[in-house]
């Protein structure tokens, strides 16, 4: 085996510093536009997820086309010049022996599974040098200024802040190519972060947080990502691994994604190429409406959040409407970009007031939020409204009584209590007075029946000669027959606003006792109703079986549900990469449009789907929802396809035999050779398969041999091969049987079903 330095390596220090465009498809970004943060990582995950899943062998093949000069393999971990097919690994001892498939993201953080995605996602594989891998282990990359040489680069103790462990320190040309590699990881598997955490893996990643990165890892790789920008090798390699398994690095593409997730530009809004950030109002939403509750005396008042991003001149506020004012009415850009409130108040009569916001800035087309609002001094309040008790235009009750007081808002009961006409107040001109005793007290005659949040008065001692008072606040779930206390206060001669909160459900009603201390007055009792959680939209994809298919046939069909609760728009459904949809089992098409409530649909493999995996995403959204189910395929050659030449012909027998008789076999296919399907390959297969190429039948063979499904009124059954089968209820009694070898529809209550053979079972769900 000859290998001599690697050439192509050292010319690459001419090529690191020149950013070319790579060949990215028209639109395929468009849906991250416009977006930052937790949004655009999100938004780049859903265009990048979903790719062609490679098998492990073709991981060398592939190699041919993403990291080959001519037949010369680049090496990023030594300067050994490696032949493409000839010095694959093997066994190795040092240095320079041979070459091997590298997982850059180590496949010890998630246990080493090869049925995950990542074990074969080419964009973090790397042909490398077998001895220097196996030294690198399973450590994360990171500087260690005095580590030890191993190839081109370093094993050692992190000298980077932030974590001191052992860590492999890759050749500086091309550090930033591996850090924009677990950027695309923690993009790509972002749902999954929690997978790829064990051992020194949770040094790297967390799910903790969206960024899917600790603080140390996004520090050390973003010195690397900045030092060594994109270069033309990493371009070509990002065109290469997209024609292969179809999905790019957005951080190759667009190297400035890089700072707008994890970097300098987070909480700006991203446009492809690092153009200026456009100026964006985020909330409140053009064309919303706000409704800022019911005025029972005293206006009631609502604030609302004020967010914008990259905003650089103020915004003007403003409302229209009558009975309505907004404070404050200018808004700085800083303020707007970290987030504020304006408060929205109506002091009308009307009883559907309506009124208009208005944000404008001369960066910004023109916001505005549509207003509501209500008038009620009787007591009738909508859930969430803060109802306030005012004591203005009541009659007086000039002495200290107990008696009954038809307020604003309530109905009082009250002991050692009056109303006088000019006394101190907060608000208004007048306000309820306590006497000098501890027996003073007002209490709820009547339930608030939405239960209550919060309750807030404004308080003051009557006279600065008197004894300051306490008071305390209490509430009642039974119609005032026990009292629970809230808390209390000792009001001095400032009027003060006490607040108190709390979080009581159904009816309650309230009571202000004086428990010690002289005259008070009390103003504006405010109480705030529990507001109605908004009943929010929803969808769910049921899980999808997977699908085995037989190349050149019509794959079996599965089914999934789609449901929707509290939706009312149509939903899209969408699949990817190579499946099909169907609501009849008949018409098949790649997107869907279904019922707002959801409905039962159908999912195959296209009969023109080539050998292999398949890994598609359904996504069923809306406006305001979205769900995704993952959907995996497998299309295997023919049975009785021995030599894998995409036929069953005599050629097949031969090869058969001469596998039986331990000859020179180039083109084998175990599954296909296993004939008569009972997990052997004997002689008895060559037999089933003389008899399959006798009668004309080796185009029905598969193995795929039935499938059930939900039909109208109960289940329909696709049985080629007329096996026995047996329906079952959830009681574990047998209800239907079949075997015709044809298409049958069974009738059935609705319910869940088990439909059964020897080797294999399915559920079907009738509605």
């Amino acid at each position: 085996m000859s290998k001599k330095l690697n050439l192509f390596g050292l010319m690459l220090a001419a090529l690191v510093s020149i950013q070319a465009v790579a060949a990215i498809p028209s639109g395929y970004y468009n849906n991250a536009q416009g977006k930052s943060d937790q949004a655009l990582k999100t938004a780049l995950h859903k265009i990048i997820k979903g790719h062609t899943k490679r098998s492990y062998d073709n991981l060398w093949t592939d190699f041919k086309k993403t990291d080959c000069n001519g037949d010369i393999i680049i090496d990023r971990y030594s300067n050994t010049q490696y032949t493409w097919q000839a010095d694959q690994c093997g066994q190795y001892n040092s240095v320079g022996d041979c070459y091997n498939r590298e997982h850059s993201i180590p496949n010890s953080w998630w246990g080493g599974l090869s049925s995950d995605t990542a074990y074969t996602d080419l964009h973090h594989m790397f042909p490398v040098d077998g001895w220097v891998n196996s030294e690198r282990g399973n450590h994360p990359f990171g500087d260690c200024a005095n580590g030890s040489a191993r190839g081109t680069g370093k094993l050692g103790s992190c000298t980077f802040s932030g974590y001191n462990g052992t860590v492999f320190e890759v050749a500086d040309e091309y550090k930033g190519d591996f850090a924009r590699v677990y950027f695309y990881f923690a993009t790509r598997y972002m749902m999954r972060m929690s997978n790829y955490t064990s051992g020194t893996g949770s040094v790297v990643f967390t799910s903790s947080s969206y960024l899917g990165l600790t603080t140390w890892a996004i520090n050390q790789l973003l010195e690397w990502h900045r030092n060594d920008p994109v270069s033309t090798l990493e371009t070509t390699r990002n065109d290469a691994v997209y024609g292969i398994q179809r999905n790019r690095n957005p951080f190759v593409d667009y190297p400035e994604l890089v700072e707008y997730i994890w970097g300098d530009m987070k909480g700006n809004v991203w446009t492809p190429g690092g153009s200026t950030p456009t100026p964006t109002l985020t909330s409140p939403t053009n064309g919303s409406t706000v409704n800022v509750g019911t005025n029972t005396g005293s206006g009631v008042s609502k604030s609302i959040t004020v967010k914008g991003s990259n905003l650089t001149k103020a915004l003007t506020v403003s409302v229209s409407g009558t009975g309505f004012s907004v404070t404050p009415t200018t808004i700085t850009a800083t303020n707007a970009n970290n987030g504020t409130t304006v408060t929205i108040t109506y002091n009308g009569t009307a009883t559907n007031a309506a009124g208009t916001l208005t944000i404008t800035s001369s960066e910004l087309s023109t916001t505005t939020v549509n207003l509501t609002a209500s008038y009620n001094s009787g007591g009738t309040v909508e859930p969430g409204d803060e109802i306030i008790e005012t004591w203005e235009g009541i009659s007086t009750y000039q002495s200290y009584s107990t008696t009954f007081i038809q307020g604003h808002a309530f109905k009082w009961n009250t002991s050692d209590v009056g109303i006088w006409s000019g006394d101190p107040h907060a608000n208004g001109t007048q306000s309820v007075r306590f006497g000098k005793t501890a027996a003073s007290y007002i209490a709820m005659a009547e339930d608030v029946t939405d239960g209550a949040s919060k309750i807030s008065f404004y308080a003051a001692n009557w006279s600065s000669n008197e004894a300051t008072p306490t008071i305390q606040v209490q509430y009642s779930s039974n119609g005032g027959s026990t009292w629970t206390t809230v808390g209390s206060c000792s009001p001095n001669t400032t009027w003060k606003q006490y607040s108190f909160d709390l979080n009581v459900t159904g009816n309650v009603r309230f009571k202000i006792v004086q428990t010690a201390g002289a005259r008070l007055n009390i103003d504006d009792i405010a109480i705030t109703t529990n507001p109605v959680a908004p009943v929010e939209p929803s969808i769910s994809i049921s899980a999808i079986a997977a699908i085995d298919a037989v190349q050149g046939q019509e794959s079996p069909i599965v089914s999934g549900t789609v449901s929707a609760d509290n939706n009312s728009e149509a939903i899209t459904l969408t699949v990817s990469n190579g499946f099909q949809l169907s609501l009849n089992r008949q018409n098949w098409t790649s997107s869907l449009t279904l019922d707002p409530s959801g409905e039962v649909f159908y999912v195959r493999l296209a009969s023109t789907a080539n050998l292999g995996s398949f890994n598609g995403t359904i996504s069923a959204t809306t406006s305001l929802v979205s769900a995704y189910a993952d959907v995996t395929g497998q299309v295997h050659p023919r049975r009785g396809d021995v030599n894998k030449d995409g036929a069953v012909s005599i050629s097949d027998v031969t090869v058969l035999i001469d596998y039986l008789l331990g000859g020179s076999v180039e083109s084998f296919d175990e599954d296909a050779a296993d004939v008569n399907e009972d997990t052997q390959i004997s002689i008895s297969d060559v037999t089933s398969l003389i008899d399959v190429l006798l009668s004309g039948e080796s185009s029905v063979l598969t193995n795929c041999h039935w499938d059930a499904v939900p039909a109208v009124g109960g289940i329909s059954i696709e049985n080629p091969m007329g096996e026995y089968l047996e329906v079952f209820d959830m009681d574990a009694n047998v209800v239907a049987t079949c075997n015709e070898s044809s298409n049958s529809t069974i009738q059935l209550p609705s319910g869940i079903y088990m439909v059964t053979s020897d080797s294999i079972s399915r559920k079907v769900v009738v509605k």
